[in-house]
């Protein structure tokens, strides 16, 4: 990190809730009116090669900063894609605020009755994770000493 920037963001970092103010930000914010808008510095901060930096407030909010002016603001998003009364489906687009031509992360989380999985869904996987999972809470068979009702 260049001492410049590490300085200004020691200085900044406070306490406080990462989301107060978020909505207030716009394009063209200098660092000192981004730090007084939030009530707080950046939780973590990233540089890229282009000489921008990334301000990351928590893992939901962050700005894009090039030359101490803000450029850009993402917040995470998230996205029903299925809804049914056996399970939801949910794709998570996290705030990402990198250079243009950089991609952030989605991630995924379907709930169902037999638990919820994380990360990218694979049909496949998810399958056979629900078949292992109803295998293992099967009661298993009668022995063949036990004894049997007659009917």
């Amino acid at each position: 990190m260049r001492p410049a920037l590490l300085t200004a963001v020691l200085a900044l970092a406070t306490t406080g809730c990462a989301a107060r103010g978020f909505e207030k930000l716009y394009p063209g914010m200098t660092a000192a009116q981004v730090a007084d808008t939030m009530g707080k510095g950046p939780a973590r901060a990233q540089e890229f090669a282009d000489g921008s930096s990334a301000w990351y407030f928590d893992e939901d909010h962050c700005v894009l900063m090039r030359g101490q002016v803000l450029v850009a603001k993402s917040t995470t998003e998230t996205r029903t894609a299925v809804r049914t009364p056996m399970g939801k489906l949910e794709d998570e687009a996290k705030a990402w605020c990198g250079p243009p031509g950089t991609d952030g992360r989605h991630e995924q989380t379907l709930e169902t009755p037999f638990g919820t999985f994380k990360g990218t869904v694979d049909p496949a996987a998810v399958t056979d994770q629900v078949r292992n999972s109803v295998r293992n809470q099967q009661v298993p068979p009668p022995s063949e000493n036990s004894q049997q009702p007659t009917p």
